[in-house]
């Protein structure tokens, strides 16, 4: 019958959030299998987001599926699926545009919200970021969750890469360590291709700073896994960078101008 299968559903809805919520990080191999038999069980359901309209609606089926997706975004974060991420944060937006009205709120909606906004900045979708962040309500930008993200588009826009790379200590939800460790990279290999091509070396305590890192081996394990072939000299304090980083300095300016360039043709078309 309907009530057992909406009973049975909800029975895997709480496996499904003691994987997804558990501590230190979500038991992802748990939740993925109890969500995959979750949404089996959805597929009986008289409702479903975007097939059925909001007054003939069963809120019970809508509440579970709601959570479900919700949480199944918090597992694809875990599992660092960005595609997984969206197409269940884009069937999550479904239930709260579309049947707002008659269900109450989500204690994981602005935590949603914010992080399908840290998602689109840390993929460098500026476009998109400003898109997401009109259908929010403005009150509703002072929300912790909401803030955040929207801080860290302010940072990057003015070149306050610095305080890109230590808002990992401000995050709102460990779900958003993910996105911000993304964007941290991107950052960081940009400050050290300029690095590059404007230094042959750099003071070893000038170099953590500015990549903000608080040891050698930091330096060391960034410098190989980028494959930058840094020459890091503990004995003489010093990092040299390789010779053919030190290419016509024109060639990262012109890039850095036409990133410049993109970024206020993206902001044009927004406003």
């Amino acid at each position: 019958t309907e009530f057992s299968m909406a009973a049975a559903a909800a029975g895997l809805l709480k496996q499904l959030k003691e994987a997804a919520l558990k501590k230190p990080s979500p038991d992802s191999g748990t939740a993925l299998k109890v969500l995959g038999q979750l949404k089996v069980a959805m597929m009986s359901f008289s409702s479903l987001p975007g097939m059925t309209p909001a007054g003939e609606a069963n809120k019970e089926e809508l509440l579970i599926t709601r959570e479900t997706y919700e949480l199944a975004c918090l597992v694809m974060v875990a599992e660092k699926d960005i595609p997984g991420f969206e197409r269940h944060m884009s069937l999550a937006k479904t239930c709260y545009t579309d049947y707002g009205g008659i269900l109450p709120q989500s204690e994981y909606q602005y935590q949603m919200q914010g992080l399908n906004l840290l998602c689109l900045l840390a993929q460098s979708k500026i476009a998109e970021f400003h898109t997401e962040l009109e259908l929010i309500p403005v009150d509703l930008w002072e929300n912790p969750c909401i803030k955040f993200p929207i801080k860290l588009e302010q940072y990057l826009m003015e070149g306050s890469y610095p305080k890109v790379l230590t808002s990992v200590e401000d995050v709102p939800a460990p779900s958003y360590h993910y996105f911000v460790s993304m964007l941290s990279g991107t950052v960081r290999d940009s400050i050290a291709e300029s690095s590059e091509a404007a230094y042959d070396s750099l003071p070893l305590e000038e170099a953590l700073k500015m990549l903000k890192m608080s040891s050698v081996s930091e330096l060391e394990d960034y410098a190989t896994m980028r494959e930058r072939g840094w020459d890091v000299d503990q004995s003489a304090k010093v990092v040299r960078f390789r010779e053919e980083h030190k290419v016509d300095l024109e060639v990262p300016s012109q890039r850095l101008i036409i990133e410049t360039l993109s970024y206020a043709k993206e902001l044009e078309r927004i406003v």
